[in-house]
């Protein structure tokens, strides 16, 4: 279904995202590379822009303005600080809560409620990401630094609030909003790059130029337009589903390209959050 395809094509973007990461963020700043990804996706996004019809965008500003908040900068500053006290496999988790926050603000202030197949599809999602993160020393682990765990719960929730309000975006084509978006995003970072981590004195290779191009133009362009098209047509809460499988994009891509083990937990938590995604669609069941 196109649905499934353009929710695995987002997870496969934002999966890859990783590696290119690991290759750069040695040498550069972690404010600069998001503010670099937000000015090369916003760049991205206004070449394909030229190519619509013109539309009129600016009775969307607000929302654009706390899009660019809750989208890019609280996450972005939320995560690269709780990841200081927290393991990664445990930040995943916790990351993965966001459309648990999206149901639960959905129902609270939007007054929607959910359907009994959405709720247990949810559940097992977070179940299948528990057992696919767990960490392999043990309990001692999970209880963690309090501190960086509400940072990242905190950033999961910036992300949920981010998705409703671009299910509220009103008219015009993924490619404005998100252009616009990621514009605001680049004014707010940029500043902040140069005034924390001196950006111009930074020394890093023309390959590693390549993949912060490849992360703006395809993890922070592409797959934002991608990410507002399908929550135009099936929604927040659905779209949310692509941060269950995201991980399981980066265990398949550990396992066939650097080697790393697959072992029964990942099989184990894989095969449940498939389950949980197809419960999200009750047709399937029915037929």
């Amino acid at each position: 279904m196109k649905k499934y395809s353009l929710l695995f094509v987002i997870s496969c973007i934002w999966g890859s995202q990783f590696f290119f990461v690991e290759l750069v963020t040695n040498d550069l700043g972690s404010i600069t590379l998001s503010a670099l990804k937000a000015l090369i996706g916003a760049i991205c996004l206004t070449i394909i822009s030229l190519f619509l019809p013109k539309v009129n965008s600016t009775d969307n500003f607000n929302k654009y303005f706390w899009l660019a908040l809750f989208e890019v900068v609280f996450p972005f500053i939320l995560i690269a600080q709780g990841q200081k006290y927290v393991s990664s496999s445990i930040a995943s988790m916790l990351i993965a809560m966001v459309p648990i926050f999206t149901l639960v603000f959905f129902s609270l202030f939007f007054k929607k409620k959910a359907r009994k197949l959405e709720i247990v599809s949810i559940i097992l999602g977070f179940i299948g990401i528990v057992i696919l993160s767990w960490p392999t020393q043990g309990m001692m682990n999970v209880s963690g630094n309090i501190f960086g765990n509400v940072l990242l719960i905190l950033a999961a929730m910036s992300f949920a609030v981010s998705l409703i309000l671009m299910e509220k975006l009103e008219g015009g084509s993924p490619v404005v909003h998100m252009r616009n978006v990621l514009w605001i995003a680049s004014i707010i970072l940029l500043p902040w790059a140069f005034f924390f981590e001196q950006p111009l004195q930074m020394s890093i290779s023309n390959t590693q130029i390549l993949y912060i191009i490849i992360l703006g133009m395809f993890h922070a362009g592409i797959v934002y337009m991608l990410y507002n098209l399908l929550i135009q047509e099936e929604g927040a809460l659905f779209t949310s589903y692509s941060n269950y499988i995201v991980p399981i994009i980066g265990v398949i891509l550990g396992y066939f390209i650097l080697n790393e083990p697959l072992l029964l937990k990942h099989e184990f938590g894989i095969f449940i959050i498939i389950i949980a995604v197809l419960f999200s669609n009750g047709d399937i069941f029915r037929k």
